[in-house]
């Protein structure tokens, strides 16, 4: 072992002991002792992971538009029901089949509507289910009658929505600018090679052409992901 490296390993186990000697912080001692009894949420963040890599996916932004329309007339026809004299829990069970599990299964089990509606939201990224949630606070705790505030916020949703539709139209022409500026360089490899060059052999034989192509590749990767970043958060703002 160098001598740079004892310092280095002495300094690492030593944060080691800390870690484990070092009582956690109040705030943490003072949830768990709050709240002992809370599950493990481990596989609700594996479940909610696993939702948002399925909205990143290939087809993700359409899959993920088609649950938000599913979800803004599920809560028209929850608004409807309960109009019609049904109570709150088999009015939901019947309305939100399919678009809010954790919310149908904890009504059907007389377990936290709203806090499984909240989970909802985060898992399908639905921020309705969260005003849901609260308006269903709202009347269980007032008595206020639930159908006309999920009429309000049905009509909000698709106004939301029609805004989104015609944001995404708008973002449509610069992000399919950015993938056609992506290409250019591939673009320019076939050129080379239909003149009579070989690129290929300067790209992957010599240092210079080793660099120019790994930062050429971050450079458009990143490029890529600045203007997604950019699009989602447009998105995101509504």
């Amino acid at each position: 072992m160098s001598v740079l490296t004892l310092p280095v390993a002495a300094a690492v186990f030593a944060a080691l002991a800390a870690w484990c000697v070092v009582p956690p912080a109040a705030s943490v001692r003072l949830a768990a002792a709050v709240a002992p009894d809370q599950p493990s949420t481990a596989v609700f963040d594996l479940a909610t992971l696993w939702a948002r890599l399925r909205r990143l996916a290939p087809g993700g932004a359409k899959r993920e538009a088609a649950a938000r329309r599913r979800g803004i007339e599920a809560i028209a026809t929850f608004a409807s029901d309960l109009r019609s004299g049904q109570p709150m829990r088999p009015a939901l069970l019947s309305a939100l089949d399919g678009v809010a599990p954790q919310a149908v299964a904890a009504a059907q089990w007389g377990g936290d509507v709203p806090a499984a509606l909240r989970r909802d939201a985060q898992a399908d990224g639905f921020e309705q289910w969260r005003f849901l949630a609260a308006c269903w606070e709202v009347s269980e705790s007032s008595g206020a009658g639930l159908a006309s505030a999920l009429d309000r916020l049905s009509a909000s949703a698709r106004a939301g929505e029609e805004v989104r539709v015609q944001l995404m139209a708008h973002l449509a022409a610069p992000r399919a600018t950015a993938r056609m500026l992506a290409t250019l360089p591939l673009i320019g490899l076939l050129l080379g090679l239909a003149l009579g060059g070989d690129p290929l052999a300067w790209l992957l034989g010599t240092p210079a052409g080793l660099m120019c192509l790994v930062a050429g590749v971050v450079l458009t990767a990143l490029g890529l992901w600045w203007v997604h970043r950019i699009a989602r958060g447009v998105e995101q703002a509504l």
